[in-house]
């Protein structure tokens, strides 16, 4: 097993290999991330999304004819 060290920029979720580690690319790689703790690039707290909804439709009436006027 190799091993180097070099240090990059994440853009988004990439992570660039510079070009005198070319032989590394298009393989499979154990990668170890380190980072400074004063970084100003702290990972943002994700926004919870809504993933699903549920309606109560049981009062609900329905009227195919006036939904097909529309």
């Amino acid at each position: 097993m190799q091993a180097i060290e070099f240090e990059a920029d994440a853009r988004g979720r990439m992570i660039e290999i510079p070009e005198e580690f070319e032989a590394f690319a298009s393989k499979h790689l154990k990668v170890k991330i380190s980072m400074d703790d004063h970084s100003d690039n702290m990972p943002k707290k994700s926004t919870r999304r809504l993933s699903a909804l549920s309606i109560d439709t049981l009062a609900f009436k329905f009227d195919r004819e006036e939904a097909n006027t529309r």
